[in-house]
């Protein structure tokens, strides 16, 4: 299977874990670092954040979300050449009280020491109505 589809699968299962605060508040360095030092991502309502404000923003999260439930859904590797891997997915999310679903393209950068040999350079993500 393509690295890009493991990495995002993966990527996800730490964001579920962290979100239901079961994630070692030391693992979120791994994580960050699994991003570019440029990475940018439009989050779902059109905001831009980078990676100086993602940190802040999961350190907050850490557990903000008990019973949390990510599904990984149409996964597909779009283009993957010359160290750029473009890759898009659905995101679906459930708790106890709540469900959204979003859409979302990702860029990859190729790096071979990283995990799936991918860092994160960019998502885009819009709702799924």
């Amino acid at each position: 299977m393509n690295g890009a589809v493991d990495e995002i699968v993966q990527h996800h299962r730490f964001i579920e874990s962290w979100l239901r605060g079961e994630a070692d508040p030391a693992d979120i360095r791994p994580f960050l670092d699994m991003h570019t030092p440029d990475f940018t991502w439009y989050d779902p309502d059109g905001s831009l954040k980078t990676l100086p404000d993602m940190a802040p923003m999961m350190k907050e999260a850490h557990g903000a979300a008990p019973g949390l439930v990510l599904e990984i859904r149409d996964r597909r590797v779009l283009l993957d050449e010359d160290g750029m891997v473009v890759a898009a997915y659905e995101e679906h999310q459930r708790t106890p009280t709540s469900s959204n679903a979003r859409r979302a393209v990702v860029i990859f950068a190729s790096a071979p020491d990283a995990r799936n040999g991918l860092r994160w350079r960019h998502l885009h993500e819009t709702w799924i109505t």
